[in-house]
């Protein structure tokens, strides 16, 4: 209760007087206890009116023992919660993932027991007029189903692991196993005959290209004989020739030079040579 003209002020709670106070025709404030908790009362005078309006509020900073207690309460309360904020999401990815493994090694498991072989048709499609494209495959099952598959979405011309160049009809062996075909294996290292002289093609145009001013008939037994000694792995090593081990840890520079002075590549070359292959 405050009069405004008397000033007098008297704050009571539950017919318990708490603070009384005469005289009050400026801004105060007032502290007392409920019970454990420190509060406070705000008597605000407006500048002009001699009107007044009053705020109640809960003083939490003030090191009471109650204070104290309550932010510690509230420090272990926001420790749980980001430990719960960091611990659950890290259950939930970890048993997602434990979900994938242990899926992914049961159609391992049927793909082992169960094998299927078909062979598989690449298509790629340019997406407008950007650099992505979209890398395709299907292939028939024993019974004439199709099956396709998304490969991905890369924002360079498509090529196989290898880092060799992609084709529209492309074709390499799958594996699959019947009921689970869409979890199926491409094997890049196992062209169909066409795709193999195709792609012994496009790595012979560049090493062509590498090698200006060489015997054109050296360069394509070189080729070749990449192929022979080591398939796709082989043709890459060519086809990375100027790459450096940062940029393609597998088949670079150094690979291809591992490889050209090794005694089978040698061998397979003179093979070529001498059977004038490539006349």
């Amino acid at each position: 209760m405050h009069g405004p003209d008397s000033g007098n002020l008297m704050i009571y709670y539950n017919d318990k007087i708490m603070v009384i106070d005469f005289k009050v025709f400026k801004t105060q404030s007032y502290k007392f206890f409920i019970d454990e908790e420190l509060c406070e009362i705000i008597v605000k005078k407006h500048k002009k009116k001699r009107t007044y309006h009053y705020e109640f509020k809960f003083d939490t900073k003030t090191q009471t023992a109650y204070n104290i207690r309550r932010k510690k309460v509230i420090k272990k309360s926001n420790i749980k919660g980001i430990i719960t904020m960091i611990v659950v999401p890290l259950l939930l990815a970890a048993a997602v993932f434990a979900y994938i493994k242990l899926r992914e090694g049961y159609l391992d498991k049927q793909l082992k027991q169960h094998p299927k072989d078909a062979w598989a048709k690449v298509r790629v499609i340019k997406k407008g007029f950007s650099d992505f494209y979209e890398t395709f495959y299907h292939f028939e099952k024993e019974d004439g189903e199709i099956i396709s598959s998304k490969l991905r979405s890369m924002t360079a011309p498509p090529t196989t692991p290898h880092g060799l160049p992609l084709k529209n009809g492309d074709m390499f062996k799958v594996k699959y196993a019947d009921g689970y075909e869409f979890y199926n294996n491409i094997n890049y290292n196992q062209p169909d005959d066409r795709t193999a002289i195709e792609m012994i093609k496009r790595v012979a145009v560049t090493h062509l290209q590498h090698n200006q001013g060489r015997i054109h008939q050296e360069l394509l037994c070189e080729v070749q004989a990449a192929y022979d000694i080591d398939g796709m792995k082989g043709l890459a090593n060519i086809y990375h020739q100027k790459t450096e081990a940062g940029d393609n840890n597998r088949h670079n520079k150094d690979a291809y030079l591992r490889m050209t002075r090794d005694t089978p590549f040698q061998n397979a070359f003179e093979k070529c040579y001498d059977e004038k292959v490539w006349e």
